[in-house]
């Protein structure tokens, strides 16, 4: 009887064991899924991290090309202006004429260049729109991340 009796406890805390190792082995797995999920997970968020800041710098570039390009029309018309004018000042008759034809060209300067600064302030700001725009997208989207892991 004494033999049964070691027999069945024996019995019992093997199964017991075998139970714990069965239900460890799970947990663990579980565990494992869950972080390689969120590894994944993280992957891809920084991933897409990158992707953004390469598309903000892509219409940074984009950008300073149409305002490099725009300043040197703008330099080159001034130039031909600048020479045309001197042009015109040297074959002046009198004084009157002189400062007549002086005074015209400051004008027309002047409104050229008010008139140019408020096409490049107003790409400028196109410029900044569109460098910002895929960053304050991507920081929308960390903002609902962080508020879905905190309904978690």
């Amino acid at each position: 009887m004494a033999a049964a009796k070691t027999s069945r406890t024996a019995k019992s805390a093997t199964e017991a064991f075998e139970q714990v190792t069965t239900v460890s082995s799970e947990a663990v797995r579980e565990n494992i899924d869950r972080s390689l999920a969120a590894m994944s997970e993280a992957s891809a968020f920084g991933k897409q991290n990158l992707e953004v800041w390469l598309a903000s710098a892509a219409a940074a570039q984009k950008g300073l090309e149409s305002l490099s390009a725009r300043t040197v029309a703008f330099q080159k018309q001034a130039l031909e202006n600048h020479v045309a004018v001197a042009k015109s000042l040297m074959t002046s008759k009198s004084v009157q004429e002189f400062v007549e034809k002086q005074n015209q060209y400051t004008k027309t300067s002047f409104e050229a260049y008010v008139a140019e600064l408020t096409t490049i302030s107003d790409l400028v700001s196109g410029v900044a729109k569109d460098i910002l725009q895929p960053i304050n997208e991507r920081a929308n989207a960390v903002g609902n991340l962080i508020q879905a892991g905190a309904a978690r």
